[in-house]
């Protein structure tokens, strides 16, 4: 399931574009997939599915209002697909009970030495496991990481919000990223509403905002390589403000 808003809507031909949440690439969407309770305009905030066709273009299969509303009623397919996987999991279920049986036969056929060596064996398994994951959270890149990044922004105070200045110190050293799959990618500019330049000359990073569990609204886009130019959109690309980064 996913959400945007409708960014462009041709009424006379019937098809527009959605811009996806936490996505770059707009979906295309046809009026013969929209099952809307009102007419389709610009900005208008959906819900839908997609795919890619055989040019690898995204469209929407359907295009709601709610995401509740994707939710079909069983079909008879999806009816015999459960009969069909009722039965293969009570043969499984019939496998597990006769490997069951199997294993406590083998196990009271167990001289007590064998049982002996077998429960040494292990706490010796988990005396290694529990110490070897304490180090793991002990040496964690994520505490390392936050550390690293409260005192870069306490040093690089620019806006005086956390959070846009921490990412300003992240895009300056390099990362690491909150959304390393997403930041730093090529921000197309498509709405022009920044100066008009080659492709690729600029990025796009994400602010965090608290209390937000996905990746909000807020970004920094940067221009140039390295950064020249930093421009905050704090209403996903409805507007930029540039900011002064020494």
């Amino acid at each position: 399931m996913q959400s945007g808003k409708i960014k462009k809507w041709n009424k006379d031909k019937g098809y527009g574009f959605i811009d996806v949440d936490d996505q770059s690439e707009d979906v295309f969407f046809h009026i013969t997939s929209v099952r809307l309770s009102q007419p389709v305009s610009e900005g208008q905030r959906v819900y839908f599915t997609s795919e890619r066709n055989d040019k690898n273009q995204l469209r929407a299969v359907e295009v709601t209002s709610t995401s509740l509303s994707l939710q079909e009623a069983p079909s008879s397919h999806s009816t015999k697909k459960s009969t069909t996987l009722a039965a293969n999991a009570n043969l499984q279920d019939n496998s597990k009970n006769h490997k069951s049986n199997q294993r406590r036969i083998g196990q009271k056929n167990r001289s007590p030495i064998s049982r002996l060596f077998s429960i040494i064996a292990i706490i010796a398994l988990a005396a290694y496991f529990f110490g070897d994951l304490q180090s793991i959270f002990d040496n964690s890149p994520g505490s390392t990481t936050i550390a690293q990044s409260a005192e870069t922004t306490n040093q690089n105070a620019i806006t005086g919000d956390a959070q846009i200045d921490n990412t300003i110190a992240l895009i300056g050293q390099g990362g690491p990223f909150p959304y390393p799959a997403k930041d730093g990618t090529t921000f197309y500019n498509r709405e022009g509403r920044l100066p008009k330049e080659s492709s690729g000359y600029y990025r796009e990073y994400t602010v965090p905002t608290p209390g937000v569990s996905h990746r909000g609204a807020r970004r920094i886009v940067t221009g140039g390589n390295p950064p020249a130019v930093y421009y905050l959109t704090v209403d996903h690309y409805d507007s930029f403000s540039q900011l002064e980064v020494n």
